[in-house]
């Protein structure tokens, strides 16, 4: 069998053996990793964060879309977690670590307030809380049923005045202690009679929440991107509260 051609066949169609007319087509590859992020910003390190996930995720997502469906296989396998030294994946860590330092702010001044709730150092307030604690000791002392002393306990936190409740916090915990009385409940019962306490403690239920859920999301990313799969949904930290969990 002879081919009929007006030109010589080139030196490549007879060195690939391709039809005549035709070339090869040039092998394929990954576009380049982007260069460039423009952070989204956000009022709150929290939502920040969440900003800066959701665009490190959508360019994450036009890149990958960029890859011509020609790559070979191998070559597409020795690419994979190209992305994960991009500007944009680097801009995660920062935008996490703000939120974690944002939460332990929140915890750290939950316990200033409660080391805060102490009896002066001065003579005259160390005296007047020993006169107090004896009056509020005898009382329960004179209590034989632990049930009881356990409600008499609570009456005293409900209705000691502001001045007397660092003296309970210092002495009750001991005291309850010492007569086997349970005393779980006092550590939020305290709360509610030192200033801003409660909502110090709630603010930082929610802030820990919130970076456990941006953690989380931070994990499936960069797990997606060392291996090179679809970004992940995100969850939006704001549907965290700081009600106590059901169960």
């Amino acid at each position: 069998m002879t081919w009929e051609r007006g030109d010589d066949w080139s030196a490549e169609e007879m060195t690939f053996g391709v039809l005549p007319g035709t070339r090869p087509s040039r092998p394929a590859y990954p576009p380049p990793v982007p260069v460039g992020f423009v952070e989204p910003g956000g009022h709150t390190p929290g939502e920040k964060a969440l900003r800066t996930q959701q665009a490190v995720a959508d360019q994450y997502t036009a890149w990958r879309a960029a890859h011509s469906p020609n790559i070979d296989p191998d070559v597409l396998k020795d690419n994979a977690g190209a992305f994960q030294v991009s500007d944009a994946a680097l801009a995660l860590a920062p935008a996490l670590n703000a939120v974690k330092a944002d939460a332990d702010a929140a915890t750290s001044k939950v316990n200033d307030l409660i080391s805060d709730t102490r009896v002066g150092d001065d003579v005259a307030s160390q005296i007047a809380a020993q006169r107090w604690w004896s009056r509020a000791q005898r009382t329960l002392d004179s209590i034989k049923d632990p049930a009881k002393v356990a409600a008499a306990a609570r009456d005293l936190v409900a209705n000691a005045d502001d001045k007397a409740v660092p003296v309970i916090a210092e002495e009750l915990p001991d005291y309850l202690a010492s007569r086997n009385v349970p005393a779980g409940w006092l550590p939020e019962v305290l709360a509610d009679r030192v200033p801003g306490l409660s909502d110090a403690k709630a603010n930082a239920t929610l802030k820990a929440r919130q970076h456990a859920i941006l953690q989380q999301n931070h994990n499936a990313l960069t797990h997606a991107f060392a291996k090179d799969t679809a970004a992940p949904q995100l969850i939006d930290p704001a549907m965290a509260t700081a009600q106590p969990y059901g169960g």
